[in-house]
């Protein structure tokens, strides 16, 4: 009776070590397979960019600058719903901060990334304050009238250089390593995305990335449910400018130049198709994003004219819509989201037949 009695217990109590392994080893490759398989691509892309034509390293800094740039609009339109065509105000307050505070009161580039983004910040933050206490798509309109007045008021100044910008700017470095050739600023920039992706992904995760879903599904039951969705919008909107801001001053010590271009609409789009085509609710998707968008760019403006002896100026815009509409009519979750739910429907039979 006893050696019946006791072989019961003991299948719950293996059932139950390997529930609560799943449990323990599910979150960690969810967040940590991705996030090695990103710094393993990061890593290729000077190997690939500098051996493959027509890609250069140049374009692989400026992959990762647009891919970190387009990362805060995971949280403020992946999750709040929330679509903002001026990012480029952001990221060109960063660049112009930075030039400013470098070239023309000679502080540290360190200092002038971080007065970059509390600048960026604190402008998020005031017109957040008007911006999310009324219904429609006042945001985007306004953030469309901010990115214009700003590229108006940058050329009437001596300090931001007029319609000529700020050039001069010195090499960031830290310590005591210089980067000021393109494979090294990409390793550093490589570095930012990784961090900054996790940092996003963490807001995405916790409560308030729940709560912006909740409030993007359903304002109203959001609302009574007792959450005020103006404050987590407005957070959101800032932490999509800081990261945006953070990008523009590593461009601005990597070009070693700032004009009114940073601050251009075409930027603005480019950033927020560079989120839709790789996926507006993964972190990941802005890299991928980044990838498919500057690859257009560079074979556009290598082939297009090789096509059409009158193309010329900004082809790649062509590529761009062409990619854009392709995406939203064939993955509208963009590349990341498809490649997950793939990867969802194959596991999930799997799973179930184990059980």
């Amino acid at each position: 009776m006893a050696a019946t009695d006791t072989a019961p217990a003991e299948a719950p109590s293996g059932l139950l070590g390997r529930v609560d392994a799943h449990r323990v080893l599910r979150p960690l490759v969810r967040v940590g397979l991705p996030a090695v398989l990103l710094l393993v691509a990061l890593l290729l892309i000077p190997f690939v960019f500098t051996r493959v034509a027509p890609y250069t390293m140049s374009d692989g800094v400026l992959l990762v600058l647009l891919a970190t740039a387009s990362l805060g609009l995971v949280p403020l339109t992946g999750y709040a719903g929330q679509v903002s065509l001026g990012q480029a105000a952001f990221y060109g307050t960063g660049a112009y901060a930075t030039a400013i505070m470098t070239v023309h009161y000679h502080q540290s580039p360190l200092l002038g990334i971080l007065v970059g983004m509390i600048a960026a910040g604190l402008l998020a933050w005031l017109l957040g304050l008007a911006l999310f206490r009324a219904a429609g798509h006042y945001l985007t309109l306004a953030t469309i009238a901010v990115g214009l007045v700003l590229a108006v008021v940058v050329k009437q100044f001596d300090l931001t250089g007029g319609a000529e910008g700020i050039s001069g700017l010195p090499a960031l470095s830290l310590g005591g390593l210089e980067f000021s050739d393109d494979v090294s600023f990409f390793y550093l920039a490589a570095g930012v995305l990784v961090v900054a992706s996790l940092v996003v992904q963490r807001v995405c995760r916790s409560q308030l990335g729940t709560t912006l879903l909740a409030i993007s599904d359903s304002p109203i039951a959001a609302q009574s449910a007792g959450v005020d969705p103006a404050p987590q919008k407005r957070f959101a909107f800032v932490l999509a400018a800081v990261v945006s801001a953070l990008a523009g001053s590593l461009y601005a010590l990597w070009s070693s130049f700032v004009d009114v271009n940073t601050l251009d609409l075409n930027l603005s789009l480019q950033l927020l198709i560079i989120a839709t085509v790789g996926g507006r609710r993964s972190v990941y998707g802005a890299t991928v994003g980044a990838f498919v968008v500057v690859s257009l760019a560079r074979f556009a403006k290598e082939w297009l004219p090789a096509v059409s002896s009158h193309a010329g100026g900004q082809v790649e815009i062509i590529a761009y819509g062409l990619a854009l509409i392709l995406v939203l009519r064939l993955l509208p979750r963009g590349i990341v989201g498809a490649i997950a739910a793939s990867l969802k429907r194959l596991v999930t039979p799997t799973a179930k037949a184990s059980e």
